[in-house]
């Protein structure tokens, strides 16, 4: 049972680690290199990074004002899936205008992300008495974060830029996986075990 506890948790940040860590702010430290090597002005930069801000903020209004909770564990893996291919995606072109449409949809689908996998993760923690958990999901924006920072320079140095996002997508394909298994709506405990499990 306390395996399972920490499945579900761990599936919660590791769907941080892909939507928000990888799929929303890995691009802030791949700028960069992609400036050196495209020439991009910081003009047209800008403007990606835009729209990603702007997918995020109607993402997150829709994932917000309308009722999904009887479909949060399907909208997620959705969600995952456009976050891994528009990553992906990122590698394979070289339009400054699908750019700016990948990060657009990049920023929808880590803002449901974000609002789903939370109602999922919270509501479990909430049914075996252990809300004061969340600051460890909430920790997996951070973590996604630091680890993609770490994975940029060697993926780099390998396969230059475009070879970075398709590593990122390979990675949190690999990371999917488990969230696909471990984060859903089944009930992780049931209800006359929550008391043996606060005792442990």
């Amino acid at each position: 049972m306390k395996n399972q506890t920490y499945h579900f948790l761990i599936g919660g940040i590791f769907s941080l680690i892909i939507a928000m860590g990888i799929g929303r702010f890995a691009y802030t430290p791949i700028l960069p290199l992609m400036q050196k090597e495209l020439s991009l002005s910081n003009t047209a930069a800008g403007y990606i990074a835009t729209s990603n801000y702007s997918g995020y903020l109607l993402g997150a209004i829709l994932a917000g004002a309308i009722p999904f909770k009887k479909y949060r564990t399907i909208l997620l893996r959705i969600s995952l899936i456009i976050s891994i291919l528009t990553t992906a995606l990122m590698g394979l072109s070289y339009s400054n205008s699908l750019w700016n449409g990948l990060r657009f949809l990049s920023g929808f689908a880590s803002a449901f992300v974000l609002v789903l996998a939370s109602g999922i993760v919270l509501d479990k923690l909430s049914t075996i008495r252990k809300t004061s958990w969340s600051g460890m999901f909430y920790g997996g924006v951070g973590l996604g974060i630091f680890l993609s920072s770490l994975m940029i320079p060697s993926l780099n140095h390998l396969f230059r830029w475009e070879g970075t996002w398709l590593g990122l997508a390979v990675v949190s394909g690999i990371l999917a996986i488990f969230v696909w298994t471990w984060l859903d709506e089944t009930p992780n405990v049931q209800p006359s075990n929550i008391k043996k499990t606060e005792e442990n």
